[in-house]
């Protein structure tokens, strides 16, 4: 019986915490919308502070990507929020500071660097290439349940013509809230994926 109230209590403690997160988002969001001429907050998914100088202490395995592909709702300015298991919403006051699939690619750059793993984003060095990556994002939000998800798959093409397909989530709890806070979270979430795509090409 005790177990079973006190699942109960964790159940409840749950959603209550998933609910003021969902209201701590919504409420900055709508606050701005209400207030004209409210400052705009534009956000970074790159940390600007990872030093992109940092010399290889190997010769770095080359990865050149070839695209990244969004869907059409992360490919808005606006920071997203899923607010319920059908519905979104989209911050007018909330933006980011560069589309989606830039920041995406610069926090990936600077994630693979500490893997050992040079990313080329345009095709001049060629012969310094040894893959190439395509990446698919089927979501990278911040939910009313109090996580981050990223989700998708990257599709590996190597130099010998082969080519290795990934599909990967990650779902990452929000610990604090706000805006701020979650973009740290994805940040977390797109370093496990660079973690996963480094061992992907240096393997064997």
């Amino acid at each position: 019986m005790n177990t079973f109230i006190n699942n109960r209590n964790a159940l409840v403690c749950k959603v209550i915490r998933a609910r003021l997160i969902f209201a701590a988002f919504l409420g900055a969001s709508l606050v701005g919308c209400a207030s004209s001429g409210s400052a705009l907050q534009y956000y970074l998914l790159h940390s600007t502070t990872s030093s992109s100088a940092t010399e290889y202490e190997t010769a770095p395995h080359g990865l050149l990507i070839n695209k990244i592909i969004l869907p059409d709702y992360l490919k808005q300015r606006g920071l997203v929020y899923q607010t319920s298991s059908t519905s979104l919403h989209i911050a007018t006051d909330h933006l980011w500071a560069e589309p989606l699939d830039e920041g995406i690619t610069k926090s990936l750059k600077a994630s693979l660097r500490t893997q050992g793993v040079m990313l080329v984003t345009h095709n001049v060095n060629a012969k310094e290439v040894n893959d190439y990556l395509t990446l698919q994002i089927d979501d990278f939000i911040t939910t009313w349940q109090g996580d981050i998800i990223l989700s998708g798959q990257y599709v590996v093409k190597h130099i010998d013509d082969s080519q290795s397909a990934r599909d990967f989530e990650y779902i990452l709890p929000l610990e604090v809230d706000g805006f701020p806070a979650s973009i740290e979270v994805m940040r977390e979430a797109i370093h496990a994926l660079a973690e996963n795509i480094a061992s992907e090409i240096t393997k064997g």
